[in-house]
């Protein structure tokens, strides 16, 4: 069987050196690694560039693979890495001519209109399935491999491995499908096995045996140096299966210039060089699909400029989510705010990094239709503490959210990059239904007094400001200044079951300061016709990610409604026991009901008492 001959090659390669054996994987495995390169770039030239530094990649890692290795599936996979790792020095070149290209070659193979619409978003379609789905797919279609073959290949008896490829068939369609193809499963399969593996140009084969056998010294200089960079980012990405979980191992020791990672959610960028920097709209990838109620993808049709890449493009609802699911309805609070996707990216800022401790500015370009909820954009960046400290830096403009329909604007992010090595994760993202596109974010160098605008900045939640409309008040001012103004404006009947946030946050490592204190936070309040209460809090919290966020204490007023009614300006004070292990700090204030609420800014405080 292949899959055996395979391994037993590979071993006769590795032991004795077998120029021969060597000679046949690469004659057996060509064909499907050049189509796979020339799917990705378009570029028949391009693509033998790929398919030659896969098989020096290939000598490389070759004593290091396990005996147990599916080599036509590791070759596949190798083979995209090699093609996006191609594409990150070729991105310059604009998409509408490799789109041309890429019509070009389809239109070169006799296809049916299945497959034309596939071919594009095929190797994105596999990177959603798992590593033994995919396996199953490669041997079985594109490898054309009986079941009784695939079933032996993946250690599963046959019904088992029937089973194994019809579940990744599904799962294949229903990509294809939220994108606009219809097909049936029978349909794809058919087409897949029928048009994925062409034939690789002939002298290519010798080549490529050649350059192998000689440890890459017969290959030319690009050749080598895409080789070398994607061996890195292979090296990389066993250690990047999710953002949260690879920060330490980027950032730690990072010093290459220009990587490109591709990643299950998210790619990575070094920032190496002197900014600004410029993330290409293809970098941008969707985060995950929580509930299959979004479609993320590239918008050919949307050019911001006559030189601009097709746009960054998410749309929801769409007609059909996975299950039957329906979309949250409105009244349900908690979960139609959060329904929503993103696209991002990842910079990564490691050590000797321009960034490291500078003011910085994120800009990119958004436009709406329909945004019912809120569109913005997002920008996080945590360091390698993020486990237990949570982000350093949040702003997901909710403060500034962009409703409706609108034109392209630019919206911006100022932020200080930490002293110490970290990510910088940010994109555009949606909440509830409308059309949101994105592009050209940059980073570069804040102004000294450009004002932060993440949520070190006290604001008011956007989820609670429609019937609590907050301004400044020059008459109702306090000790000389102006107040912040807070007014219940909605239905006189609902007021007991509504609520208001105003705070902000303390995110390491500038929290560290407050860790084992107690702190206090004080100020000046007045209140008119309270009908529940107002309640000062200071919450020491520790988790990366909403849901696994923890409060760590309570603080002095936690059970307090002393602040109600009519008061005129009064002070406050609450304090707390700051746990060691606190990873950021929130402070605000929480309006229960109807009446009105001035705060004087100006005078609060957060300061160590003992």
């Amino acid at each position: 069987m292949q899959e055996l001959d395979d391994n037993a090659l590979l071993r006769d390669y590795v032991e004795h050196g077998s120029g021969e054996a060597f000679a046949t994987l690469v004659e057996r495995h060509i064909n499907k690694v050049y189509s796979v390169a020339l799917r990705r770039t378009g570029n028949p030239h391009s693509a033998e560039e790929i398919t030659q530094a896969v098989f020096v990649i290939l000598t490389q890692k070759a004593r290091g693979l396990g005996r147990q290795v599916i080599l036509s599936g590791w070759l596949y996979q190798t083979a995209k890495w090699t093609a996006l790792t191609f594409l990150r020095g070729e991105i310059r070149r604009a998409r509408r001519e490799q789109e041309a290209h890429m019509q070009t070659a389809l239109n070169d193979v006799e296809s049916d209109d299945i497959w034309q619409q596939v071919a594009p978003a095929l190797e994105d379609a596999m990177s959603a399935l798992n590593e033994t789905d995919r396996h199953a797919i490669v041997l079985r279609y594109f490898d054309g491999k009986s079941m009784r073959d695939v079933a032996m290949a993946l250690g599963a008896n046959e019904n088992a491995a029937k089973m194994r490829v019809g579940r990744a068939l599904e799962k294949l369609q229903k990509f294809f499908h939220r994108r606009g193809v219809t097909s049936t499963t029978e349909t794809l399969a058919g087409a897949i096995a029928a048009h994925s593996v062409q034939p690789a140009p002939v002298a290519l084969a010798k080549t490529i045996t050649a350059i192998a056998l000689a440890k890459g010294a017969a290959a030319s200089f690009p050749v080598m140096a895409l080789a070398k960079t994607t061996l890195l980012t292979m090296t990389l990405k066993t250690k990047t299966i999710v953002a949260a979980s690879i920060i330490g191992a980027l950032i730690l020791g990072a010093s290459v210039t220009g990587l490109y990672v591709h990643a299950k959610l998210a790619r990575f960028t070094f920032a190496s060089k002197n900014p600004p920097l410029t993330f290409e709209n293809s970098v941008f990838k969707q985060d995950g699909d929580k509930d299959g109620f979004f479609t993320v993808d590239f918008d050919t049709n949307t050019l911001r400029t006559s030189t601009s890449a097709p746009a960054i493009h998410i749309k929801g609802p769409i007609d059909s989510a996975p299950g039957g699911a329906q979309f949250p309805d409105p009244n349900n609070h908690h979960r139609f705010w959060n329904s929503d996707n993103s696209s991002s990216t990842i910079c990564v800022v490691g050590p000797g990094s321009p960034l490291l401790g500078k003011h910085i500015c994120l800009t990119g370009w958004l436009k709406t239709r329909d945004a019912q909820n809120w569109a913005s954009a997002f920008l996080l960046i945590a360091t390698k503490e993020a486990r237990t400290k949570g982000w350093s830096r949040v702003d997901s403009m909710s403060d500034r959210p962009i409703v409706g329909t609108t034109d392209w604007q630019q919206v911006k992010f100022v932020t200080d990059v930490p002293d110490e090595p970290c990510v910088v994760y940010f994109g555009p993202d949606l909440y509830g239904p409308g059309e949101l596109w994105g592009d050209d974010f940059q980073i570069s160098l804040a102004d000294p007094d450009d004002p932060i605008t993440d949520n070190r900045v006290w604001r008011q939640a956007i989820t609670t400001s429609q019937d609590y409309p907050m301004t400044t008040d020059l008459a109702n001012g306090h000790d000389g200044s102006p107040s912040l103004c807070f007014t219940y404006s909605g239905p006189a009947n609902a007021a007991g079951k509504k609520w208001t946030w105003y705070g902000h946050s303390i995110r390491y490592p500038e929290s560290e300061q407050y860790a084992g204190h107690t702190v206090r936070m004080s100020g000046w309040i007045k209140t008119e016709n309270v009908s529940n209460h107002v309640q000062p809090q200071i919450r020491p919290l520790s988790g990366l990610m909403q849901r696994d966020s923890k409060r760590l204490a309570n603080d002095s007023m936690v059970h307090d409604k002393s602040i109600r009614g009519t008061m005129n300006w009064t002070p406050f004070s609450v304090t707390c026991d700051i746990p060691k292990d606190t990873g950021h700090i929130e402070t605000s204030f929480i309006f229960w009901g109807g009446g009105k609420v001035w705060i004087d800014t100006n005078s609060l405080a957060l300061d160590i008492v003992k």
